[in-house]
């Protein structure tokens, strides 16, 4: 984008409306330390953000009471030092976020759309929420089990005899962002669906502590799970102007980038190659065409690739069968290895480590009396959770042969999450106007939410990736082994979380072809 039309979209963002800086205000604490004033910094929290030039600009308008006990912006505001605050100061604050976003490292993925969050920092003060999966964390755990089976049970209901595959984690991190910028009715629909009731404010702590443990900081487990979001804005202010607040939550609390981008080719082309490289090649491709429609795209990401903890060797493999939903029988390349053994009263299944033991992928076989059908259909949040529990205290061992197996899979996610209980921000009826600042006369709702999903299991490991984008448009000791389980026929697997039992990927494989 040349420079004059990227500083002209960089301080487009930074246009204040006065609802946008609601709850944004800050309280300045005597006595200023005047060694150690930040330029543009005009509330005093320590770093320059969106929220100081908001404020500033609701200042110069004659909303005097915003910066108490002072009644004026802290001296960081006075950008050309003149003594004075006044226009030109807020002229200055917009060049120095232009100069932050201009001068900041080359971002991973090169683009011809502006990433205007390049030099936005997080604010001050704000933590995710560390789990460890104790009782503390239970409200939280329990939510997002039961959003995983739902959403899972709503995919395959349309997808009855056929592969399926998703990833409730992907898809909370779109809707999670997207949330932030609903109010009313349309946010008490996202909340329950995302977190039975939780509020939003909670579950954006509890989603960035779910993010960032998924980052591996060992030198020597050989597994990564990396997430990445992202929002693109059509450039054309007649038709959305986003506002700073649901920016900054963006930036706090799921590290998203923001792109201004023109809504043509170049932006399919940009959006693709960002999730691609996100996903490292596992998804190439999310977005086919634009709707004339769309006005922004809040896109997640998602890889996670991985090595057994115990890999197979080549004498552990060999050929075998495959009986499929329909009952055709197909060839299989069968992987044999002895495994902490798990069950219930219709339910045969095993658990097998990935290297670090953080992560665990999990299948379970119904009775053979039991179709596979029926038994997703039955399948329960606490059933599920305590087959995957009683692989940690399970010492009972089992002689597994699994299929190797790999597919993809995508859904349009609107059915499936409105008779998930938020209708709402599908129909005309949606409200986010905590999005943009001309909501009120271009209102927004979610036009579509694409899913697509990857995964490729055999002797060495899993990777799986997974995208999301959702559309808005205007409106210890083993024993001896005493089981055996093969698993020729449709069954459902998981890969979850250890410490905390959350499913973050969750399928069936109903045929290998």
């Amino acid at each position: 984008m040349k420079s004059g039309r990227f500083i002209a979209a960089a301080a487009a963002l930074c246009i204040g409306i006065p609802a946008a800086a609601e709850g944004m205000t800050a309280m300045a604490t005597p006595p200023i330390d005047r060694k150690n004033i930040i330029a543009g910094d005009a509330n005093l929290d320590q770093v320059f953000n969106l929220a100081d030039i908001v404020l500033f600009q609701r200042w110069l308008k004659g909303d005097k009471g915003l910066f108490t006990p002072y009644n004026e912006p802290c001296p960081g505001a006075d950008v050309n030092n003149d003594g004075k605050f006044d226009v030109f100061d807020l002229v200055g604050m917009r060049k120095l976020l232009v100069n932050a976003i201009v001068s900041a490292p080359e971002p991973e993925v090169k683009t011809t759309a502006s990433n205007m969050c390049t030099g936005v920092q997080r604010s001050p003060g704000l933590t995710g929420i560390a789990m460890s999966g104790g009782d503390s964390d239970k409200d939280f755990v329990d939510s997002q089990t039961a959003f995983a089976l739902d959403l899972f049970k709503a995919t395959y209901s349309e997808n009855k005899g056929k592969n399926d595959l998703v990833s409730p984690y992907s898809v909370s991190q779109a809707l999670g962002m997207t949330a932030n910028g609903a109010e009313g009715q349309t946010l008490e629909e996202m909340e329950k669906v995302l977190g039975s009731g939780m509020p939003i404010e909670t579950l954006n702590r509890y989603f960035r502590g779910q993010r960032e443990r998924t980052i591996n900081t060992s030198d020597w487990a050989k597994w990564s799970f990396s997430t990445a979001n992202s929002i693109w804005a059509r450039d054309d202010r007649n038709r959305i102007q986003v506002l700073p607040t649901f920016i900054q939550n963006c930036v706090d609390y799921y590290d998203s980038e923001f792109y201004i981008a023109p809504f043509d080719d170049t932006t399919i082309e940009d959006v693709n190659n960002w999730v691609n490289s996100k996903t490292n090649g596992m998804i190439p491709e999310i977005l086919k065409r634009i709707d004339p429609n769309d006005d922004m795209y809040l896109v997640n990401a998602v890889a996670f690739e991985a090595q057994w903890s115990e890999s197979y060797e080549k004498n552990m493999i060999s050929n075998g069968r495959f009986t499929a939903a329909d009952g055709t029988i197909q060839e299989a390349e069968m992987l044999s290895s002895s495994e902490i053994y798990i069950s219930d009263e219709n339910t045969v299944g095993f658990a097998k480590d990935y290297i670090g033991r953080k992560y665990s992928f999990a299948a379970l076989l119904p009775d053979e009396d039991t179709p596979i059908d029926k038994y997703i259909e039955e399948l329960t949040p606490v059933k599920l959770n305590a087959l995957l529990k009683s692989y940690g205290s399970s010492f009972e061992m089992a002689s597994v042969k699994l299929p190797k197996f790999s597919y993809e899979y995508s859904n349009k996610l609107n059915n499936e999450l409105s008779a998930m209980g938020m209708p709402t921000a599908f129909s005309d009826y949606a409200d986010f106007s905590g999005m943009s600042a001309i909501a009120y006369k271009n209102p927004l709702k979610i036009g579509y939410v694409i899913h697509k999903t990857f995964i490729d299991l055999d002797e060495n490991g899993t990777k799986a990736a997974a995208a999301t984008l959702v559309a808005m448009q205007e409106k210890s000791m083993p024993v001896k082994p005493e089981k055996e389980i093969v698993l020729d026929r449709p069954f459902v697997y998981c890969i979850f979380d250890t410490e905390t039992d959350i499913p973050l990927f969750m399928g069936v494989l109903n045929s290998l072809s």
